[in-house]
């Protein structure tokens, strides 16, 4: 039995505004749950603040901590409001580039893996992190890139490298992944002299931020003072984050070592090339892109800076997912040679095989975000990813019912 590609074109473009609406309301519900439990990673990690001195980690926090104490609103939740904003950006532009895109075929298994715009839901506990507002800038600015005007868009890049400083004292890590916004403008832009000196000056407070955080590195003391801070505005959280800050790379690096003594990272040797797969419709697009050298250089140097964050921090699946997402987002860029790049042939059939193929890779199997004994494929119908759809709402259901 064979389908025409024509009809599934046109089912695809129907159906994709209401699974990114999907896909919003119940990253929002998961979010609510999590700000009402008082999560201490998810909303713990970031109202770190700077209340007991210099941390790294702290700038968003020491904003939410200002704002709470100004407007006697609880921490909490502006941290919620935040994640919702950051996570509306992300889908909103996202939704707005492959509507750009000619054919949207070739995305299907990348729209509705279980990892781009689904990580959060089904392995929640590696959403809703600080890497949500790198994800936002990178689809905000490949958006602009595509749909503005050069000069704006110049404008647009320049004011974000001049923002990232503030991203990297939320999250040190995310210094790592700002090769990718660079890739972008590369590809829209021939990089001269000057554009380079200013690229280069506009990078050295990145540069500057990422060396503050690993200069303070948090003590214990800071973390009690940050944990009073939070109480202080009626908001409690206990461990995670805060505990996580107060540790040195001595502790992570154990941490890891006993993870992979333990073999809790094996199913990260099936997960990743499983994901990898979802790229190979759109090759002859990152191709064109990762023909420039300069930008396959700067991609190298974000993958190859990952092994550092591998050695030191548990979370392997956040990681590779934020690479994963990063590539998407770069196949997404408009350009005038990679629109001539004819990514699918409208004539070819689709037949019954192809579609039981991507049901299965969209709904048995998902990129675990850490290191525990946990499952990474269905063994049966109440582990598929539908089910994990269902899932935050009727926890939320049952929050409000036991209250």
């Amino acid at each position: 039995m064979q389908l025409s590609a024509n009809n599934l074109e046109k089912v695809l473009q129907k159906i994709l505004p209401y699974f990114f609406a999907l896909v919003f309301i119940t990253t929002m519900v998961e979010a609510l749950l999590r700000y009402l439990e008082h999560n201490p990673w998810l909303i713990g990690d970031w109202l770190i603040n700077y209340q007991g001195g210099m941390i790294r980690r702290g700038f968003s926090g020491e904003v939410f901590y200002q704002l709470a104490h100004f407007t006697h609103i609880n921490p909490g939740l502006y941290v919620f409001i935040f994640q919702i904003f950051f996570y509306a950006v992300f889908l909103f532009f996202a939704y707005a580039l492959l509507k750009k895109q000619q054919v949207l075929l070739p995305y299907a298994l990348l729209i509705f893996s279980p990892f781009i715009f689904t990580f959060q839901i089904n392995a929640p506990l590696g959403g809703f992190r600080k890497e949500i507002i790198y994800f936002a800038l990178l689809a905000f600015v490949t958006w602009s890139a595509s749909a503005k005007e050069y000069k704006t868009f110049e404008k647009i890049f320049y004011i974000t490298l001049l923002f990232y400083p503030a991203v990297i004292l939320s999250h040190e890590m995310l210094t790592i992944f700002l090769p990718y916004l660079l890739v972008v403008y590369l590809s829209v832009t021939t990089l001269t002299n000057k554009k380079l000196l200013i690229i280069t000056l506009l990078l050295f407070p990145s540069i500057a931020s990422f060396i503050a955080a690993i200069y303070y590195p948090g003590t214990f003391t800071q973390v009690a003072e940050i944990t009073n801070s939070i109480a202080r505005e009626n908001y409690s959280i206990i461990g995670g984050g805060f505990d996580w800050i107060g540790k040195d790379t001595s502790y992570g690096i154990a941490q890891v070592i006993e993870q992979l003594k333990d073999h809790h990272y094996a199913y990260y040797i099936f997960v990743a090339p499983l994901a990898l797969l979802a790229y190979i419709p759109i090759y002859g697009k990152l191709k064109l892109i990762i023909k420039n050298k300069l930008s396959l250089l700067l991609i190298l140097i974000s993958v190859i800076g990952s092994v550092g964050l591998f050695i030191v921090a548990i979370d392997w699946g956040r990681f590779i997912y934020i690479h994963l997402v990063s590539i998407f987002l770069l196949s997404l860029i408009s350009t005038k040679k990679i629109e001539s790049y004819n990514e699918y042939t409208y004539n070819k059939p689709v037949n019954i095989f192809m579609v039981a193929f991507f049901m299965i890779y969209s709904l048995l199997w998902y990129i675990p975000h850490c290191c525990y004994p946990v499952r990474a494929f269905a063994k049966n119908y109440k582990q598929t990813n539908i089910v994990a759809f269902a899932k935050p709402y009727n926890r939320i259901f049952l929050f409000f019912s036991k209250r």
